[in-house]
Parts: structure tokens; C-alpha cells; sequence
């Protein structure tokens, strides 16, 4: 009898010990509630193990088995890839917007406006020759022009920079969510090594999982152990246990940063797939283009107008002045191995040209590219140390295009324009000096880039000379100066021609390129509504299965704080009955 006392006892204690742990289990629910990172944890009651009796096997009571947490892998997993899809377009169309912003032509003061009042204003001039009113009006409105060019090139090169900048911390973040999980996943594994599980690691586990499946498309698996191992696009290991695979970020020539997969040296931005890196990447494909677009427009525009009116004269008699001025960029690539420098060189046959440009017999504005082929040796005559490609169009140049000087002890001149028209031979459009003096000649792999419009919408400017209105050059003959005016009308029919890329006028070209950053913009930012609400319904599923019910949990509450009583109260009956038998003997 008193055996079976002391059983009662004990099923009584422990089953006050399990409602006291379910009480512990819903007190936590209910502190984490409005944390979202958080997953409902739920005590699982199992009988515990019988005794013998003569009457068979007797219960000894109930114990909390296990603690879950209440988590649906495969919707977590739909979530995950949502959440890389919502960050991928989310970030794109807020790229987009930026670029959409600055072709803004809602108001009379875009860039569309004011090309039409500088053709007007050249239209103008044309038919007033000798009117200082009219050249005081070309020379104004040619200022506004230049410097909205100016704000646009600048614009599209900050964000250009913040997209880089965006992209340049999205690599480290990846790197430092993964060092986190790794370190997550040895103490998971050190937490749960007698069989336990340590939910509250995992809903952190889980929480940075997210993290980064919203910066990239990864793949993820639990191995025999209960570790996680990540992998980026391609199979590449981002975690396998506890090792961790870093990624790096790394700059090209034009400073646009691209993702490197450990010490491989070669670019894979494909590693990340979608989420808020690939974003970044499409948006500053979209900016690159936009911006190429840009300068493409502004280098027509400098080109065309240069090379009619550094033929024209003007009122002083003088001939020879470009219109505008801007920097042409000269660029040595950033893997050279040589010392090699590169600057522009004044060819006795162009030296009057503005830096080493002869406008009159220049053929295009088109950008290229000196690639050695094999290392420099100035005493190897007749040997294709090098070829030069127009970048613009992809063509290598024929070597008869080019000339090549060598006659000075550690330069190299250059002079070309891509033609192979004879009568252009002795003057050539680009001249370059190639300087290694004072270190080691070109190597093989060396490549030096020229870009006649890299720049151009940055930089583009009215000739200073010009501030001086009787300098503008409107005519082609200097003993008709100054009624003569087919200059100026030339320059106004550039308007009218397909200048740009051979096939647009300036007006179709830029309505083509504002259209299709427009369009842009609103497909990425369509997508992302489309994203986003998909994501909200997976996420209320979700929550439906992990989230905190206050209500539920109250509920819980009474029910196991009345069973606490209930067994607390069996605990007080047997006391009484063990006490009688106590008196009793």
C-alpha cells in the first residue's frame, strides 16, 4: 500500500514538473511573439516508462519528451526563393529609378528642350550672319546645353558609383553572414550532440539563412550531422559545416566591381543568381548602357559640330577653333605589367589641334584599344608587337590605318583613325605617345585604351575662346566673312541627319534611349509588386504554422496552470493519506 503511495507521489510529481516545463515552453512563445525571427516552440507529453505490479504494468506519470519548434522546411524554402526574387527586382527597379530620374524630360528645362533651342539658335545665326544678339543667344544656350550634359554625365556617375558601392558591401555581407552560420553550425552541432535540439540556435540559423537568401540565390542541405551546408550558383560551396568559403570583390578598368569566387581569378558574377546582388548587377548593366548612351549622343555632337566649325572662319579671319571642348580619355589597364604611360603627342602635321585631334580629316569618335601582342622590343623592327581594335564596332584595324614612330629611345608614337584612305596617311586623326622611358616597356597582355567619348557628357564645355561671340565660325570662305554663312547652316542640318551610330538623328536617339530606361524601370518595378505579393501570402502561410497565436497560447496556459493545480492537489491528498497510515501504526 505504501508502494503504491509513493508511486502516486512520484506520478504526481512529475506531472507537475511536465506542466511546469509546458508553462516555461509558453511563457517563452509569448516573449518572443513579436519577434519575427522567432518560430512557436511546442512540448511534446509522452507517458513515462511503467512499472510491474501484480495487477500488470502501472503508470508512472507523464514527462515533456521533446520541444519543437513549429517550422515547414519546404515552405521556408518557397519563402527563401521568393525572398531572392523580391530583393533581386527590388534593388533593380530602385536602380532604375535613379536613372529614370535623370532622363527626366517633363519640363521645358531636359535635354530635349534645349538640343531644339541650339539648333534654333544655329538656325538663327544663319540667317543674321553679322547679329551679336544672335551669337550672344548660340553661345548661351550652347552653355545651358554643355552643362546639362555636364549634370546628366555626373549624375549617371554617382549612382554608377553607389550601385558599386551596394555591390562592393553586398560581397562583404555574404562573407560575414557566412562566417555567422559556420560558427552557428558547430554550436548547433556541439548544442545537440546528446540528441537535444537547440531551437533557439536554429530559429537564428534559420533567420540568417534568409538574410542571405535575399542578397543571393543559394542552395542549402542538412548533412547526417544536422549541419548546413550553403552552395552559390554552379556548386560552389559557400559552408560545408563549419568551413567557410569566402567570396571577393574585386574592381575592373572602368571601377565596376564583379564577384570572384575564392582566389580563382576570374569574374563569376553568375555565382550569385538572383536576389539583391544580381540586382545590382542587371541595374548597373541598365546605367552602364544609359550612360554609353549618353556620351555616345554628346560625342556625336562634339564631333559633328567640331569638325564643321574648325573649317569655318570667323569675323577676326580665323579658322581652325572647335566649338566644344571635353576630355578624351587615355587609360593604361589596370593588369599592365609594363611602365608604360599614355598621353597624347603634337604631330607637326596637326599641331594646331586641340590635343592632337586633326578635326579636318578625323573619320570617326569611335574608342579604342592598343593590345600587345608580345613584349616590346624597340630594336625589332617590322615585328606586330601590337594590334589596335575599335572597341565601338570590334574590328582590328588593318596596319596600313596606322602609323608608328619610333625614333626617339623609349617612346613608341602612334597615329591613327581608323582609315585606309592614302590621301590621309600624313595626317593622321590620333596621335599617342607611348612613353617607357623610365621603366620597363610594354609586355605582352599590356592594353591601353583610348575613348573619344568615355567622358564626353561630363566634360563637354563651350570653347573658352568663344566667349568672345565674334569667334564662332560661320563661314567656309575667308573673303566672304561675314555674310557668308553655310557653316552654320551645315551645323543647324546636323539636327536633320543620322549622325548618331550611323542610324539616328540626336532627337530619335535620345527618345529611344529615355523610352527604354523608361520601360525598364517600369517592367522592374511591376515585377517587384508581383514579387512582393507573393512573398506576403508565403509569409502569412508561414506565419500560420510558425507564428506566436496570443490568444492560443493563453489557452495553453490555463489549461496546463489547471493541471499544475490538479497534480499539486493529488500531491496534497496522498500527503494526508500517508500521514494516516503513519498514525496508524
Amino acid at each position: 500500500m505504501v508502494v503504491g503511495l509513493s508511486n502516486a507521489l512520484n506520478t504526481a510529481k512529475v506531472g507537475m514538473m511536465a506542466n511546469m516545463t509546458s508553462i516555461d515552453i509558453i511563457g517563452h512563445n509569448i516573449a518572443n511573439a513579436n519577434n519575427p525571427d522567432y518560430r512557436r516552440q511546442v512540448g511534446y507529453l509522452e507517458t513515462t516508462n511503467p512499472i510491474p505490479s501484480a495487477l500488470g504494468p502501472r503508470g508512472t506519470g507523464v514527462q515533456v519528451s521533446r520541444v519543437e519548434s513549429l517550422y515547414d522546411r519546404f515552405l521556408f524554402r518557397q519563402v527563401n526563393y521568393e525572398q531572392s526574387n523580391q530583393g533581386m527586382w527590388e534593388s533593380l527597379a530602385g536602380g532604375l529609378d535613379s536613372v529614370e530620374r535623370v532622363f527626366n524630360d517633363l519640363n521645358d528645362n531636359g535635354l530635349a528642350a534645349q538640343m531644339a533651342e541650339f539648333w534654333g539658335a544655329w538656325e538663327d545665326l544663319a540667317n543674321q550672319p553679322e547679329g551679336g544678339i544672335e551669337r550672344e543667344a548660340l553661345t548661351g544656350k550652347s552653355r545651358v546645353l554643355s552643362a546639362t550634359f555636364n549634370s546628366m554625365g555626373d549624375d549617371l556617375d554617382f549612382q554608377r558609383q553607389v550601385l558599386n558601392s551596394y555591390f562592393d558591401k553586398g560581397v562583404a555581407d555574404i562573407n560575414q553572414l557566412a562566417d555567422s552560420l559556420g560558427a552557428l553550425n558547430q554550436a548547433i552541432l556541439e548544442a545537440e550532440v546528446n540528441g537535444g535540439l537547440a531551437n533557439d540556435l536554429r530559429d537564428k540559423q534559420l533567420a540568417l539563412l534568409s538574410d542571405l537568401s535575399s542578397l543571393a540565390d543559394i542552395d542549402y542541405n542538412e548533412d547526417n550531422s544536422g549541419q548546413l551546408n550553403i552552395m552559390l550558383q554552379g556548386g560552389k560551396p559557400l559552408i560545408l559545416g563549419s568551413e567557410v568559403f569566402h567570396i571577393q570583390s574585386k574592381a575592373d578598368d572602368q571601377g565596376d566591381f564583379h564577384v570572384y569566387f575564392g582566389s580563382e581569378g576570374v569574374a563569376n558574377d553568375d555565382l550569385l543568381g538572383s536576389g539583391k546582388m544580381k540586382g545590382w548587377i542587371d541595374a548597373r548593366s541598365e546605367l552602364v548602357q544609359a550612360q554609353d548612351d549618353l556620351n555616345r549622343m554628346s560625342s556625336a555632337l562634339i564631333f559633328g559640330v567640331n569638325q564643321a566649325h574648325f573649317q569655318g572662319y570667323n569675323l577676326d579671319g580665323e579658322t581652325a577653333l572647335t566649338f566644344f571642348d571635353h576630355r578624351i580619355g587615355l587609360v593604361e589597364g589596370q593588369e599592365n605589367i609594363g611602365d608604360t604611360t599614355i598621353s597624347f603627342h603634337a604631330d607637326p602635321t596637326s599641331a594646331e589641334a586641340p590635343e592632337g585631334i586633326a578635326w579636318a580629316t578625323l573619320a570617326n569618335y569611335d574608342d579604342f584599344e592598343i593590345r600587345f601582342t608580345d613584349n616590346y622590343n624597340a630594336d625589332v623592327t617590322n615585328t606586330p608587337e601590337f594590334i589596335i581594335v575599335n572597341t565601338t564596332t570590334g574590328v582590328e584595324l588593318d596596319a596600313a590605318s596606322y602609323a608608328v614612330d619610333e625614333s626617339v629611345a623609349g617612346e613608341l608614337v602612334i597615329s591613327f583613325n581608323d582609315s585606309t584612305d592614302p590621301a590621309l596617311t600624313p595626317d593622321k586623326g590620333y596621335h599617342l605617345k607611348l612613353n617607357y622611358g623610365s621603366g620597363t616597356e610594354p609586355q605582352n597582355g599590356d592594353t591601353f585604351n583610348l575613348s573619344f567619348g568615355a567622358h564626353a557628357a561630363r566634360t563637354v564645355v563651350v570653347n573658352q575662346e568663344l566667349e568672345n561671340p565674334d569667334k564662332i565660325a560661320i563661314s567656309d570662305n575667308y573673303f566672304e566673312v561675314p555674310g557668308n554663312n553655310k557653316i552654320a547652316l551645315e551645323i543647324a542640318q546636323l539636327q536633320h541627319q543620322q549622325v548618331v551610330n550611323g542610324r539616328y538623328t540626336y532627337a530619335e536617339f535620345y527618345t529611344s534611349l529615355v523610352s527604354r530606361v523608361g520601360s525598364a524601370s517600369y517592367t522592374a518595378q511591376s515585377r517587384q509588386s508581383q514579387s512582393k505579393q507573393v512573398l506576403e501570402q508565403l509569409n502569412i502561410r508561414e506565419e500560420s504554422v510558425s507564428g506566436v497565436s496570443i490568444d492560443e497560447e493563453m489557452t495553453n496556459l490555463i489549461k496546463f496552470q489547471q493541471s499544475y493545480q490538479a497534480t499539486a492537489r493529488m500531491v496534497t491528498t496522498i500527503d494526508e493519506l500517508m500521514q494516516i497510515l503513519n498514525d496508524m501504526l
